[in-house]
């Protein structure tokens, strides 16, 4: 027969396991937060019912909303009627399939419209979903705004530099201010961006970021960026 002291190991050994699991998923949703909080990238967390949870200041600016004028809204509430059978659509493939991208129109209080391109990805949190928005004043060869293509799947880890530029990425910097804030050529600093993507199995930043948070590759740089000459 088996002593009380081997049949006690494996259960220890499984609670040791459970607490160590619970400690890294605290410690990445405290990570999530930080750079959820600092990044000038617009994000949002949904519930279940796609109502607003939490919304980065980028993101209040963004909708021209207080955060308690969204927390008493749903997606559909900012949602111009000709998009609702594509919202529907898909929020059941996010639901399904755990991400969904592609341009989107968006509708304000005052009746004005934007369209926008993103990313959502589902239960980054407790039933909580992100959504990224790609800023506009993005230039056209950064942004990818294709509907649903099928995303290459993951080539290994991220470098610390791929880190790094991504952490960039998530502030709202572009090409030629990561270049410069890392003393790099604009070309290096797009072939670091495309690798990271390429690793991450990313359709665009917007959802290169939000795969990063949600696997706690980012952190929050002491590099804000700011405006260039040329979207002023």
């Amino acid at each position: 027969m088996c002593d009380s002291s081997s049949r006690r190991g494996p259960r220890v050994a499984g609670i040791r396991a459970a607490v160590e699991t619970i400690r890294i998923a605290r410690g990445r949703a405290r990570q999530f937060w930080r750079v959820f909080d600092a990044s000038l990238v617009p994000m949002v967390t949904v519930d279940n019912d796609r109502r607003y949870v939490a919304a980065n200041a980028a993101a209040r600016l963004l909708f021209r909303l207080s955060l308690e004028e969204l927390l008493v809204r749903r997606i559909d509430d900012l949602t111009p009627p000709h998009m609702f059978a594509r919202l529907h659509e898909r929020w059941a493939r996010l639901i399904r399939e755990g991400a969904v991208s592609g341009p989107y129109d968006v509708s304000f209080p005052d009746g004005s419209e934007l369209q926008i391109a993103y990313c959502a990805l589902a239960n980054v949190l407790p039933a909580q979903h992100l959504l990224v928005f790609l800023p506009a004043r993005w230039p056209d060869d950064e942004l990818s705004t294709a509907e649903e293509p099928s995303a290459p799947p993951p080539r290994g880890p991220l470098s610390p530099r791929e880190q790094e530029v991504l952490s960039l990425i998530a502030t709202g910097a572009r090409t030629e201010q990561i270049a410069g804030e890392l003393t790099i050529s604009t070309a290096t600093a797009r072939t670091h961006t495309r690798n990271a993507l390429n690793k991450l199995g990313a359709r665009n930043r917007a959802h290169a970021i939000a795969l990063a948070m949600r696997d706690g590759m980012l952190d929050v740089p002491r590099w804000s960026p700011e405006p260039l000459a040329s979207s002023a």
